[in-house]
This record gives structure tokens, sequence and C-alpha cells, in this order.
């Protein structure tokens, strides 16, 4: 008798978890969102900290045209956190 009430809290869990199951990301013509939009912001963002680094190091005179390397930055920083955290 006392078996069955030891496990009504674990049912009620397994319950509670199945919402949890299924992938926060949603294909939409065949893009994952929302993992591509995150990583983009968080691209853009460290683009930014890269150039404030290359600022402090003296090197944007270095780097080429920045408009083509800050671009060529965001693209490379969003496919890798999307490779890395998504795909």
């Amino acid at each position: 008798m006392r078996y069955p009430l030891r496990l009504a809290p674990s049912f009620v869990a397994a319950l509670l978890l199945t919402g949890c199951s299924r992938n926060p990301n949603v294909e939409i013509v065949g893009s994952y969102f929302p993992g591509w939009m995150i990583s983009l912001v968080a691209g853009v963002a460290l683009t930014g900290i890269s150039h404030v680094f290359l600022r402090r190091r003296r090197l944007l005179h270095t780097i080429g045209h920045p408009a083509v390397i800050y671009p060529a930055m965001v693209v490379l920083f969003t496919c890798l956190l999307w490779l890395c955290f998504f795909a």
C-alpha cells in the first residue's frame, strides 16, 4: 500500500517534465529560429569587443579596410557561435 505513494511524486515530476523534451529551435524556411538570431547578436557584440581590443593595441591600420573586415568578423563570429551552441 505504501509503495504506490512513494512513486506518486516521481510520476507527477515525469508528467511535468514532458514539456521540456522539445528543442527550442523552430525551423522557419530553412533557418533555425531563434538560434541564429542569438548568434548574430553575440557576433556583433564580439566584433565590437574586437574593435576595442584592436584600437587599444593600435592595430587598426594593419587589419585592412573596415568596410570589409568588420562584416567578415560578424559573419565569422556568428557562424562559429551557431556551430558551437546550436548545431
